[in-house]
């Protein structure tokens, strides 16, 4: 039996690994690893983004993630990402989706299709009024994932309440017989559940198509992980705070620690097995699998990801802060230069130190006074007050300020025909966002 290795290319065969608990962890085990390592490097960027956004100033280096790189750690930001990504995340989406079914086929007079599929709107404008709320905060959350992680994602759960079969019954005479169940489907539900793009993970794939399998990461206190797994299981599961990374060095950050212990639970999929298991890291064991629990036509119980900017090379996001970063530094740069210059930009000059009457001028700041020259015609041959002190060329200063603006103006301009922002502005909707969202 093969050992799990946290090294690439590790698997040969799934048959090398033994059909029991133990074998089964050691192939997740390998699996797991390989894509935390594969997604390790897009993460960390996307933790970046999300701190850019929100302009996030805490690391351990005391300089903050990407825009202040190029600044050296100390700058003034002027925060564009945030605002272009707000407006269009306000053109993506404002409400929540009319819900329309129609018949595939319209010819015939066909009643009967026509009446199922007006029953069918109705259920789900019901249940889209009824849970609206949720739906709409699921519907917000996986946009901005996709706007500043580069990922969104959503996924279905199923709930069914077997209800078991009654002594009075009319069907109590066959309950238990071979092909009738003891008990029925009583209430039942099909949740939506936003995920954090941070808790998914999915097998080596070119596209969503060829995904061998996909993880979703569950928190489970010790209370939920024994309601689900039993006691025993419970017991030897790791528990630990969740919290958030708090700089570039993706270092998690004890006070936005949650006051609870759970262990983390991924429930992988498996596609080419059509089963989904439940792994724990450090169990040493799979802590339950099921066969193809949903028998969904394409196995997976998520749609394709809300992905940005995906190739057929590997299928993995890249964040849209990363196609403009350069622009986005480079104005923040210019905004820094600016704001330094701007600082300077007051009175300041040098005067003879001998001409104390002069510095009393600026010293004492009374109005309508006389102030008195001890030596007059020594005063007078020097040139008076303009003999005496010497100005900071302000003009100089104002006309590289002016400079600068006008270049910050300019970047400013390249980074909205880059980002389609000017076509935004302009209403013209001929960039990657086009169409999306409309009805």
């Amino acid at each position: 039996m093969a050992t799990a290795q946290n090294t690439s290319g590790a698997i040969q065969s799934r048959k090398d690994y033994a059909k029991t608990p133990k074998g089964q962890y050691e192939y997740w085990h390998t699996e797991v690893q390989a894509a935390q390592k594969r997604l390790e490097h897009w993460s960390k960027d996307a933790d970046m983004v999300v701190n850019r956004f929100v302009d996030e100033r805490r690391s351990s280096q005391g300089a903050t993630q990407l825009g202040e790189r190029a600044t050296g750690g100390v700058g003034f930001r002027l925060n564009l990402f945030h605002s272009n990504t707000k407006t269009i995340t306000s053109m993506l989406y404002g409400k929540l989706p009319r819900i329309d079914v129609s018949r595939t086929d319209h010819t015939g007079n066909d009643d009967i299709a026509r009446v199922a599929a007006e029953m069918m709107e109705r259920i789900l404008r019901h249940d889209m009024v009824e849970d609206g709320e949720n739906h709409d905060q699921i519907l917000k959350s996986i946009l901005q994932d996709r706007m500043l992680a580069g990922l969104g994602c959503a996924r279905i759960r199923y709930e069914v309440e077997s209800v078991p079969v009654g002594p009075k019954s009319e069907i109590d005479a066959y309950a238990g017989a071979e092909g009738v169940p003891a008990a029925v489907a009583g209430a039942e539900s099909a949740p939506i559940d936003y995920y954090y793009w941070g808790d998914m993970l999915w097998g080596w794939s070119r596209n969503f198509a060829e995904l061998p399998w996909i993880g979703f990461r569950n928190y489970l206190n010790k209370d939920e992980a024994a309601k689900r797994f039993g006691d025993k299981k419970a017991d030897k599961l790791t528990y630990k705070a969740r919290t958030v990374a708090a700089d570039d060095d993706r270092q998690d950050d004890p006070d936005l620690a949650s006051a609870w212990q759970e262990a983390e639970i991924w429930e992988i999929w498996d596609k080419k097995a059509k089963k989904v298991v439940w792994y724990s890291e450090g169990f040493n064991e799979i802590l339950d699998t099921k066969t193809d629990p949903l028998k969904l036509r394409n196995f997976f119980p998520c749609p394709p990801f809300l992905m940005a900017n995906q190739t057929t090379k590997l299928y993995l996001p890249t964040t849209d802060f990363h196609m403009s970063q350069d622009l986005y530094n480079e104005i923040d740069i210019l905004q820094t230069r600016i704001a330094i210059i701007t600082e300077a930009v007051k009175v300041v000059g040098v005067y003879d130190a001998s001409a104390d009457g002069v510095q009393r001028m600026f010293k004492e700041g009374m109005e309508n006074d006389m102030i008195p020259v001890d030596n007059w015609a020594m005063f007078a041959e020097k040139g008076g007050i303009q003999g005496q002190v010497d100005w900071l060329p302000l003009k100089d200063i104002v006309d590289a300020l002016d400079k600068l603006r006008g270049i910050r103006d300019e970047t400013i301009g390249l980074l909205q025909q880059v980002t389609g922002m000017a076509d935004i502005m302009r209403g013209d909707l001929a960039n990657q966002y086009e169409g999306v969202g409309q009805t």
